[in-house]
């Protein structure tokens, strides 16, 4: 993939996000969910269930940071974002329609996961191979 400014600092802030929400939640997984209005304290399979979910999270987001300064990986750590980014979006978009509104930062983060995503979308349309 061809090496570009826009196309680094685009892995850069995705890889740094997600990099932040997988960290957080793995390590901080009461506290984020409480600021979400979720209380998982004392529930064991939900505290598993969220580091699991968010270890995945860190893996991929070191990944797609890695790709920002490796040309070699820069192909697929665009995908891996890309494909994580609009799947967290797609996902919770899906909820508002079938669920209802959520709190206001799950809103916010809807909203920044479609437009990342969307960013994402067309840096590999641009700087494809």
């Amino acid at each position: 993939m061809e090496n570009s400014l826009i196309l680094t600092i685009f892995l850069v802030t995705s890889g740094i996000l997600l990099t932040f929400i997988g960290a957080a939640f793995l390590f901080m997984p009461k506290k984020m969910k409480a600021n979400q209005g979720i209380k998982i304290a004392g529930d064991v399979s939900m505290l598993n269930e969220t580091r699991s979910a968010s270890t995945l999270i860190l893996v991929f987001a070191l990944l797609i940071l890695f790709g920002a300064f490796e040309s070699g990986l820069s192909y697929i750590a665009t995908l891996v974002s890309v494909l994580m980014l609009l799947s967290l979006g797609v996902g919770r978009l899906m909820s508002i329609v079938i669920d209802g509104i959520p709190v206001k930062a799950l809103v916010i983060a809807t909203i920044v996961e479609l437009v990342m995503g969307i960013i994402g979308a067309i840096m590999l349309i641009v700087y494809k191979v």
